[in-house]
């Protein structure tokens, strides 16, 4: 993938539109989407959509992550969890990467005395 925008189609090229014509029947309205963006793939800061039109990114991650797209860092991290296991309710069961998480945090935390951490599931 190139390293800056490339634009091959206009916007939404014919498959983003097909796949968006799709979304409109099945998929709730109450999703507030800005633009009509399929991504394909990601790399960085730049993503690619389905139909080969390549984008800066400047919402990578929402605000969850600022690695960008497929930080190889952050692809072993996943892997190496997913050889493990994919998903475990922190709030069901004790691991021990939620605990060093949160002494990690607790650690840089600017607040005196006992600091705690709460873990959602929703992701933000």
């Amino acid at each position: 993938m190139t390293n800056t925008p490339q634009i091959k189609t206009l916007l939404p090229g014919p498959k983003a539109k097909a796949i968006i014509d799709r979304d409109k029947t099945v998929v709730s309205p109450s999703y507030t989407r800005g633009y009509p963006l399929v991504i394909e793939r990601g790399c960085g800061s730049m993503v690619e959509d389905v139909d080969g039109n390549v984008f800066l990114d400047c919402a990578a991650g929402i605000a969850v992550n600022s690695t960008g797209h497929s930080h190889p860092d952050v692809v072993k991290a996943i892997t190496d969890q997913a050889q493990k296991f994919l998903h475990m309710s922190g709030t069901d069961f004790y691991y021990e990467p939620q605990v060093r998480l949160a002494e990690e945090l607790a650690a840089i935390a600017p607040i005196q005395g006992g600091v705690r951490s709460f873990f959602g599931n929703s992701g933000t």
